[in-house]
């Protein structure tokens, strides 16, 4: 069971292989999640202040890198595709991994 709710879902493509005499295309997959959206200024992989315009949710250690891109459907039926900024890794007193956080 999740920490928090998890009502809504992202479509999650990861990067095809990039080897010109073989490339293999990516296999898209579906995720549970938690979207907020909301202005907040991050840092990325690079150390440099990002502003993030959503904060995505998912339950304990998920399978996300910064090359994913990440697709998401809102009630309106606006699709909206995100790239990663930064991935943060909750843990309990315990160590075990409780949420995955992703500023997009």
């Amino acid at each position: 069971m999740a920490l928090i709710p998890l009502k809504q879902e992202i479509i999650v493509t990861p990067p095809g292989s990039d080897d010109p005499w073989d490339p293999q295309p990516s296999t898209p997959y579906s995720v549970k999640c938690r979207l907020q959206e909301g202005v907040k200024l991050v840092r990325n992989a690079n150390s440099q202040d990002v502003v993030s315009s959503a904060q995505i949710y998912l339950d304990k250690l998920a399978e996300i890198t910064l090359s994913d891109r990440i697709a998401y459907v809102d009630e309106n039926g606006v699709e909206r595709t995100y790239i990663p900024i930064s991935i943060e890794v909750k843990r309990n007193l315990g160590g075990k991994p409780i949420l995955t956080v992703i500023n997009v």
